[in-house]
């Protein structure tokens, strides 16, 4: 059941109709639209906020995602299309953040201190050593293959697609995972890299 959170509705909206892409899946979002337009008076002005905000969503994460692309990007940042986009306000978006040297929040809130981890999400120090060997995660339980740098799954039955945050791939989901739309078994989950 769905709580009366318009935020969290909101962004529950946003996430599922740009990665849900059954009719089914699709038609599951509409409760969580009308739960949103009903906060207003009239349709008119609610389905212009529901528009407004989930552009504003689009427009959010693509802006961290230019951030997160580094300080020697020269060409547009990938995944704008995803996010819902057009090439137009990619490229503002782009433009600005360039314009300001790709600081990210983080950046600017510590002001460029930075704390360095492995691929398991361990501390590093700055020789690139564990910082606290006793309380490292040291399991092996992974393959050795970590999957795209992207982070991104599809769904070889379903077409859905996970977006798995980077350096978490080795944490992807446990072995009863399976996938939230058609039921599939985490081994039916390929690695994808954005541009594909």
């Amino acid at each position: 059941r769905i709580t009366r959170r318009i935020s969290s509705s909101g962004k529950l909206l946003f996430f599922g109709s740009h990665i849900l892409k059954s009719p089914e899946g699709k038609a599951a979002l509409n409760p969580i639209k009308d739960m949103i337009k009903d906060t207003y008076k009239d349709e008119e002005t609610a389905d212009a906020f529901v528009e407004a905000s989930q552009a504003a969503m689009g427009e959010a994460a693509y802006r961290h995602a230019v951030q997160a692309g580094g300080k020697s990007q020269d060409k547009l940042t990938i995944g704008w299309e995803v996010l819902g986009l057009d090439k137009e306000t990619a490229t503002a978006i782009f433009e600005e953040e360039k314009g300001e040297g790709f600081v990210t929040a983080r950046e600017t809130m510590y002001k460029g201190q930075t704390t360095k981890y492995d691929k398991k999400g361990n501390v590093l120090d700055a020789q690139g050593k564990l910082a606290d060997p006793e309380n490292a995660d040291t399991d092996d339980d992974d393959d050795g293959d970590s999957g795209p740098t992207d982070g991104v799954y599809e769904c070889g039955e379903c077409g859905y697609t996970l977006f798995v945050a980077k350096g978490r791939d080795f944490k992807f989901f446990g072995d009863d995972f399976k996938c939230p739309e058609c039921g599939a078994e985490k081994d039916k989950f390929v690695g994808r890299n954005i541009e594909e």
